[in-house]
């Protein structure tokens, strides 16, 4: 049939309804990111081997505004042992806290060095690697009680089970109950965490080939998803002056509300759950192998995503929906509805697909 005028405006309507329960009711924006690098104008000018020394004195305070305004809450940053000289400023500072909370954002804490390394994760290790987050608990002041992630960055090969095992044990007798522990790994690594009890939260990478992934996330027992990486273009940071990449992250509404964010008072952020509903209501999974996204109902292609990757649907419709692909609220476009499975229906993964550099 013919795009007509009247068929583009039947259409439009059509797709342009309101998502349905909760998230209808509630701002849909993405709250939670995750960034490795500290928001600083100078974070990239000092020398390799000087671990931070001369950089980061320079708050890049339109980017922090920016993501506030953009509906932002919640910034994860690391503890790592070293900077190393791609990725100066990892570890977060007192004075870092201090600018995050100053902007009304949460602080949560992960730990990650190495975490894709082969044989990384022992027991042995673990008793260093708590020992160096608690005194980075103690030099920002990080309340007890809160939440120290820990990422197993790799998929299950390249650490044996019992290890890991034993590595998440010992954290969990060094920390002697003063801080919560949270994993982020792979679906398989998450399920052998929580049925052995020894984390409290479970964060999945945006990794859909990896073992278990799909499984833990229809299973509905994880926490957080990690449902878009490396973003440098989008408008949460678009033309701050230098490209600081971040991730953005959906929080389960079923996972109890908080993730062991801490705010400037030293109390543990909690998040309302119509809020959760209505963010984790809005991504949806794309289930074609590629999906365009059109500029108008059976329009023009002018972006894509590919398949158990997700989309922020705007408005939903019988046939269309308008979606954004780079989670800054701003839809690119439009896709057939059909072609969308919500949060709970994860697709299986398949190559083929090269996701867009966002």
């Amino acid at each position: 049939m013919p795009l007509t005028r009247r068929r583009f405006t039947a259409l439009a309507a059509a797709a342009l309804a309101p998502l349905p329960g909760a998230a209808q009711q509630a701002d849909t924006r993405i709250h939670v990111i995750d960034m490795a690098n500290a928001p600083f104008l100078d974070r990239d000018t000092v020398p390799a081997g000087l671990d931070g020394a001369n950089a980061c004195t320079r708050p890049n305070h339109r980017f922090l505004e920016n993501l506030a305004a953009s509906g932002v809450d919640t910034v994860f940053r690391y503890y790592s042992d070293t900077n190393n000289a791609n990725l100066n400023c990892k570890n977060v500072t007192r004075r870092e806290r201090d600018l995050l909370h100053d902007h009304g954002l949460a602080l949560a804490i992960v730990y990650q060095f190495e975490g894709g390394a082969k044989n990384r994760y022992t027991g042995a290790r673990a008793a260093a690697d708590a020992a160096f987050c608690l005194e980075r608990a103690r030099v920002i002041n990080q309340p007890e009680g809160s939440t120290i992630w820990f990422g197993v960055d790799s998929d299950t090969g390249r650490n044996a089970d019992a290890d890991v095992l034993a590595y998440f044990r010992a954290i969990r007798s060094a920390f002697g109950g003063r801080f919560r522990i949270g994993a982020y790994a792979a679906g398989a690594r998450c399920r052998l965490l929580r049925d052995a009890g020894l984390a409290d939260g479970f964060w999945v990478p945006e990794a859909p080939a990896w073992n278990g992934t799909r499984a833990f996330l229809n299973s509905g027992d994880w926490t957080l998803y990690q449902n878009k990486t490396d973003i440098g273009k989008s408008a949460l940071n678009a033309e701050m002056g230098q490209v600081l990449p971040i991730d953005t992250d959906i929080l389960n509404p079923a996972a109890g509300g908080t993730i062991g964010a801490f705010g400037k008072d030293g109390a543990v952020r909690s998040y309302d759950p119509a809020r959760l509903a209505a963010v984790a209501g809005a991504r949806f999974w794309v289930k074609p192998n590629r999906l365009d996204i059109l500029d108008f109902p059976e329009g023009s292609p002018v972006a894509h995503a590919c398949i158990a990757r997700t989309v922020h649907v705007r408005a939903i419709g019988p046939e269309w929906s308008l979606v954004d692909i780079d989670e800054d609220g701003v839809a690119e476009g439009w896709c057939r509805t059909k072609d969308l499975a919500p949060l709970d229906r994860m697709p299986a993964w398949a190559t083929g697909c090269k996701p867009m550099d966002i």
